[in-house]
């Protein structure tokens, strides 16, 4: 009886464990995106999105080789924070013109990445700005007919103690808009756990490598489809394609990493 007393608390303690090896506190309450399959994307955001040709080129790569039916669209402005989008504008479109819009809605989904420490800087009240503004996009994404996503960045690569509080406060203001969160933050933490080896910054200790863009995109085929991108052959088709057995590893971490955050079997 006490084997087995003592097998049911060490296993108990291995599953809390577990549940608790990522870099947050906050628990998201959407953890289902609400579309089965989307086609269409909208990715609002800066420099963090664009760098290495972009993460739509990187989440593009693995929806044609998982024969997924997607176009994306990438709005970003340099040093950009959320509160210098104007995402009414980005989806009332040009109807003679714009051939997004063909679709109804315009976008399934549209993606918003705000500026690096925006969530947790206090300074001019940024930490508010980004929490209204996620709030105001959220709204106006949804009057659109689309499903938002707020993207969790990542910690400067000599601050990887801001890894916790990027993803905390990015989950509280998704969580008080009743919107999914993406934790990328936590993927790269995840990943530099395993294999400090690969790098996931520039030499600007910021802005993504190619091997940050590919977890970066990894995550949003993960998020959106609910489907493993462990298997693709897809290295990052930009000037900076990865070694195969980088680009597994990142795999692993990003499928790793939504199913803990969200608690998928």
């Amino acid at each position: 009886m006490k084997k087995l007393m003592t097998c049911a608390i060490a296993g108990t303690l291995l599953i809390a464990t577990s549940a608790y090896a990522l870099e947050n506190s906050v628990k998201p309450t959407v953890t289902d995106l609400g579309i089965d399959a989307p086609k269409t994307g909208l990715i609002v955001g800066n420099s963090y999105s664009f760098y290495n040709c972009g993460v739509h080129s990187y989440l593009r790569d693995f929806t044609r080789e998982a024969k997924q039916a997607w176009k994306a669209r990438i709005l970003t402005m340099s040093s950009a924070r959320l509160s210098f989008h104007n995402v009414k504008d980005y989806l009332t479109p040009d109807k003679a013109m714009d051939p997004y819009a063909k679709s109804k809605p315009m976008f399934d989904v549209v993606m918003l990445q705000g500026q690096s420490a925006e969530p947790i800087t206090k300074k001019n009240g940024a930490d508010l700005n980004f929490q209204k503004y996620v709030k105001e996009h959220v709204a106006t994404i949804r009057a659109a007919g689309a499903t938002p996503l707020i993207i969790a960045t990542w910690a400067k690569q000599d601050k990887p103690q801001d890894t916790k509080a990027l993803a905390d406060e990015t989950t509280k203001a998704a969580n008080a808009n009743k919107a999914m969160v993406v934790p990328v933050g936590l993927a790269f933490a995840e990943s530099l756990k395993v294999r400090p080896d690969l790098i996931l910054h520039q030499e600007d200790k910021s802005h993504p490598s190619a091997a940050g863009s590919y977890l970066y995109g990894a995550m949003l085929y993960a998020v959106m489809y609910k489907k493993s991108p462990e298997g693709f052959k897809a290295l990052g088709g930009c000037e900076k394609p990865l070694k195969p057995e980088d680009a597994k590893h990142l795999q692993t971490i990003a499928w790793k990493t939504v199913k803990e955050f969200y608690g998928w079997k």
